[in-house]
């Protein structure tokens, strides 16, 4: 009878241990995998994108910016280092979009938002928007202005990279980033140039 009772007792211990022991493993790979949804970055802004936008194919097919009476300007982009000054933006990364000679932006975010607020400008046609941007180094200064105020994002990268390399419009949720896209190199824009950086002020 002593015998069993110390064997019930020795089973019920390796039971309690076992209970013990899966909830620990619980525990722990629930705040392991909460760590590694805080640390992964924001869904891919790029989901559904295939390239980026197709700029200067054809530098002599336009000569100036066609008509823009139909186009909203959502804010204005000053790069005084690719000798950019008050250039308008606008919605949309479409041929027709470009050719007006304005920035057009993607959807998704906006002056001054978190998220990638990426924007695209011909190199060469429609009054070369972007005809400077190579210019811009890391550490200069981007400033768009939009409904008063002045959001100003400073080039963390600069980078030459595919068409087809649209990793460069992810971004994280936590921050507020603008990206810069147009062609490259001149004449053959078999590739893109993009500028990025990080709002670093932002004031009325």
């Amino acid at each position: 009878m002593v015998k069993l009772s110390r064997l019930s007792i020795a089973s019920a211990c390796a039971a309690a241990v076992t209970f013990a022991c899966a909830v620990i493993w619980f525990v722990t790979s629930q705040n392991a995998q909460t760590i590694a949804t805080a640390a992964s970055p924001n869904p891919t802004l790029s989901v559904g994108i295939s390239a980026l936008p197709q700029l200067d194919a054809q530098p002599s097919q336009i000569a100036v910016p066609t008509k823009t009476d139909n186009l909203k300007v959502i804010g204005t982009l000053s790069i005084p280092t690719a000798r950019i000054n008050g250039l308008g933006i606008t919605r949309g990364v479409d041929q027709a979009t470009l050719d007006t000679g304005l920035a057009g932006a993607y959807e998704w975010s906006g002056p001054g938002e978190t998220g990638i607020f990426a924007m695209a400008a011909h190199r060469m046609g429609a009054g070369a928007p972007f005809g400077s941007l190579n210019q811009t180094q890391v550490g200069d200064y981007i400033t768009v202005t939009a409904d008063t105020h002045n959001y100003v994002y400073q080039v963390t990268r600069v980078q030459e990279v595919s068409p087809n390399d649209v990793s460069v419009l992810n971004g994280s949720a936590d921050k507020s980033q603008i990206v810069l896209i147009t062609c490259t190199p001149i004449p053959e824009f078999t590739k893109r140039l993009v500028v990025t950086g990080e709002l670093v002020q932002a004031k009325s």
